[in-house]
């Protein structure tokens, strides 16, 4: 986790190196931004003076927008990433999301595009300023924009409420972290007390059977917070590829884990029914399971829904400790408070599976 945290400074210092002229100068660089507003300190340690009202934003980052959907503003997004467009939810939030344009894709801007979406704020995250030119894009834009990013859950926190100040939304933001809170404690407290011999030694695949998490960031976090050992990330040498822990197959089977939480479906068939992982203890035992799938994918590290997460896995691995909680009724009473949907029988089977909450890439086999 070092490397990263190092990586992601380096980015920061990048990004606060070229934004210095953010707040508009003599020369006339940078946005160009009322005198008097809302002025936010966004993820990357910028202070950003915003306009008094923003109508209509651009989610340039998935989670972005499912924030915005969280805080009730998702009527207001003009413009989007299109992996908002293939989660249902979202589409069931914005009826016209399908048709919204998509500026961002593939490390770059359309700024004629975004352009064109007349946004009053921009919410985008770091990796879309790693270029200069996309940044100088940005600047000749005239556009306020803030980075939204996180690597752990307090960083995860500090992005909601961030974005809650940006579009006045501070109470609705704020009931969601004391939710957030809420529920990683009482996560924490049941689980306090079962000895670290009794734990479950879990392996989890985010997306790919072979990733898995890097060590401090927060989809690793949710893990330990439901009383995970997170076998590979916990005891073994990771290669990063960018963003990415990546181990081998070889190390899944020295680590041979009790439980396989996966999030992504086809990962989850290929521990199940592929020959390499039949001698695996977790194959062997059914002990495989897909993470449920809601607006985003639960424990990933793109998640919004990090609490509910741990909350589904202690109860998942260790049902004496959680005998009183009722997962579907908790699941209900998430989505209908906090994004004010009232899901069906089949809603919420479909979430609880994992499967048919996201539509696939064009082209693609697997979202």
């Amino acid at each position: 986790m070092r490397q990263t945290t190092r990586t992601l400074a380096l980015l920061l210092a990048l990004l606060l190196t070229l934004t210095a002229c953010a707040g508009g100068g003599d020369g006339g660089e940078g946005p160009a931004v009322p005198p008097a507003g809302n002025t936010v300190l966004d993820c990357a340690g910028r202070e950003v003076t915003l306009p008094e009202t923003t109508d209509r934003i651009a989610c340039l980052y998935a989670y972005t927008g499912h924030v915005a959907a969280l805080l009730g503003c998702e009527q207001q997004m003009v413009a989007v990433v299109n992996g908002l467009k293939r989660d249902e939810l979202m589409r069931r939030k914005v009826a016209n999301i399908a048709d919204l344009p998509a500026p961002y894709s593939s490390g770059s801007i359309n700024i004629e595009e975004l352009a064109a979406a007349a946004p009053d704020l921009i919410f985008l995250r770091t990796e879309n300023l790693e270029d200069a030119g996309e940044q100088e894009k940005l600047q000749g834009l005239g556009i306020p924009w803030l980075v939204v990013d996180y690597v752990t859950m307090e960083d995860q926190l500090f992005s909601i409420e961030m974005m809650g100040k940006a579009l006045g939304k501070e109470e609705r933001a704020a009931a969601y972290l004391a939710y957030y809170r809420d529920t990683i404690a009482l996560v924490q407290e049941r689980v306090a007390a079962i000895p670290d011999a009794e734990k479950k030694r879990v392996y989890h695949s985010v997306n790919e059977v072979v990733r898995t998490d890097i060590p401090g960031t927060l989809s690793h976090e949710v893990l330990a917070a439901a009383g995970c050992i997170n076998v590979i990330t916990d005891s073994a040498e990771l290669r990063l590829d960018g963003d990415k822990g990546m181990v081998t197959v070889e190390q899944i089977y020295v680590c041979d884990p009790d439980v396989v939480l996966a999030n992504e479906p086809e990962a989850t068939a290929y521990f199940r029914n592929d020959s390499k992982f039949s001698g695996l203890r977790a194959v062997r035992e059914g002990a495989v399971y897909q993470l449920p799938v809601g607006i985003s994918r639960w424990a990933h590290p793109g998640s919004l829904e990090s609490p509910l997460a741990a909350l589904y896995i202690g109860k998942l691995l260790y049902p004496d400790q959680f005998a009183d909680i009722d997962i579907e009724q908790e699941v209900l009473r998430f989505y209908k408070t906090y994004f004010d949907l009232s899901l069906t029988a089949e809603d919420l089977a479909a979430i609880l599976a994992g499967e048919g909450m996201r539509q696939p890439k064009e082209g693609a086999n697997q979202p």
